[in-house]
C-alpha cells in the first residue's frame, strides 16, 4: 500500500524540522536581519523536497496541481515567484539538511566499501543558443558513450554505498573524462572508505597508484579489452554485481528524480535543483526505513 500525503508530508516535515533544528551549522546559516517569513524555512524545505519525490519535474505545474491541498498543511504557502526567489537562496541549508541526517552520517563513518559512477545532466538544448546561455564557462559539450549522445551540460559524479546511500557527489562539467574528478569527489565528503568501485572508465593505473598511496584506498575496476585479466572471473562478476548498485541509484535520480529534465536556466537554478533532487533521494531513504520498507523503493512516497 502506498502511504497518504498526510503522512508523507507529516513525517518529511518532522524528519526536516529536527535536522534543521538541531545543527548548530544550520542555524547559523539561517540568521538574517528583518521579520521571520510567514512560510517557515523547515516547511519550504520540506515542499521542496515533496516536490522531487513525487517526480514533478517543472514548479509551475507542481503549483498548479498541488497548491491547493498544500495549503491545508502549509496555509502560509506563498506564490510561486516568491517560493521559488527562497528556495534559491536556500540550496546551501538544503546540502547540510542531508549531510546532518543520522543515516548520511552514519554512512560516512562505517562504510567501508562503495561505488562510484557520473550520471549526465544537460543544460541546453542544440535549438537554443550557448553564447546566450548562462551556463556559458560552467557547462561544456561532453559525450555519453552509453548512449551514443552528444550534448552541453555538465556531469554529476556520486559515491554511493552498497545500501544505495549517495555519500558524497560532485558537479562538473560535461567534457572531463570519468576518471579525472575522482580525487574531488572523493573530498566532497569526510567519509572511511578503503575500495571504491568503478567500471572501465576508472581503470587508469596512475589514479589507482596514487589513490593507494596517499588515499589508502584502493580502486577495484575491471580491465578493458586489451589488457590481461587483473582478478578471476568469478571474483570480477560478484564486483559488477555490487557496482549495480550505483547504477541503480543514478537511474532512480534520473527516472524518478528527473536529473536531466531540471528546466534549470542559470547555474544558480542548477545548483538548487541538484541539491534538492540529492537530498530527496536521502530523505526519502530514510522515510522508507521509518516505515520498515526497502529504502530504495522510493516511488512509494508519490502521493
Amino acid at each position: 500500500m502506498m502511504l497518504d500525503k498526510a503522512t508523507v508530508l507529516t513525517t518529511l516535515f518532522t524528519i526536516v524540522d529536527d535536522t534543521m533544528k538541531g545543527s548548530s551549522m544550520i542555524q547559523q546559516a539561517l540568521q538574517r536581519p528583518g521579520r521571520a517569513p510567514q512560510l517557515s524555512d523547515s516547511e519550504l524545505v520540506t515542499i521542496a523536497l515533496y516536490q522531487e519525490l513525487i517526480g514533478e519535474l517543472r514548479e509551475d505545474h507542481f503549483f498548479r496541481l498541488h497548491a491547493a491541498s498544500l495549503r491545508v498543511f502549509f496555509p502560509r504557502l506563498n506564490e510561486r515567484s516568491r517560493y521559488n526567489r527562497r528556495k534559491r537562496s536556500l540550496w546551501s541549508v538544503i546540502l547540510a539538511v542531508r549531510t546532518s541526517l543520522q543515516l548520511v552520517q552514519d554512512g560516512l563513518c562505517f562504510e567501508k566499501i562503495a561505488a562510484i559512477d557520473s550520471a549526465l545532466v544537460p543544460c541546453v538544448s542544440y535549438k537554443r543558443s550557448k553564447r546566450a546561455s548562462d551556463f556559458v564557462g560552467y557547462a561544456d559539450y561532453g559525450i555519453c558513450s552509453s548512449k551514443a549522445l552528444k550534448y552541453f551540460g555538465c556531469k554529476l559524479y556520486t559515491v554511493v554505498s552498497f545500501n544505495g546511500l549517495i555519500l558524497g557527489f560532485v558537479l562538473t562539467k560535461a567534457s572531463p573524462y570519468d576518471n579525472q574528478p575522482v580525487v574531488d569527489v572523493l573530498d566532497s565528503a569526510s567519509h572511511h572508505l578503503q575500495h571504491l568501485l568503478g567500471d572501465g572508465a576508472y581503470n587508469d593505473a596512475a589514479l589507482e597508484s596514487y589513490l593507494e598511496q596517499h588515499r589508502s584506498l584502493v580502486s577495484l575496476s575491471p580491465a578493458k579489452a586489451n589488457q590481461a585479466a587483473k582478478r578471476p572471473e568469478n571474483e570480477q562478476k560478484l564486483l559488477n554485481r555490487f557496482r549495480l548498485i550505483c547504477e541503480t541509484v543514478n537511474a532512480q535520480l534520473q527516472e524518478q528524480l528527473h536529473l536531466s529534465k531540471h528546466y534549470a536556466k542559470s547555474t544558480w537554478g542548477l545548483i538548487t535543483r541538484i541539491a534538492s533532487k540529492v537530498t530527496a533521494h536521502s530523505v526519502g531513504m530514510m522515510l522508507k526505513m521509518l516505515f520498515d520498507r526497502p529504502a530504495l523503493q522510493l516511488a512509494d512516497p508519490a502521493v
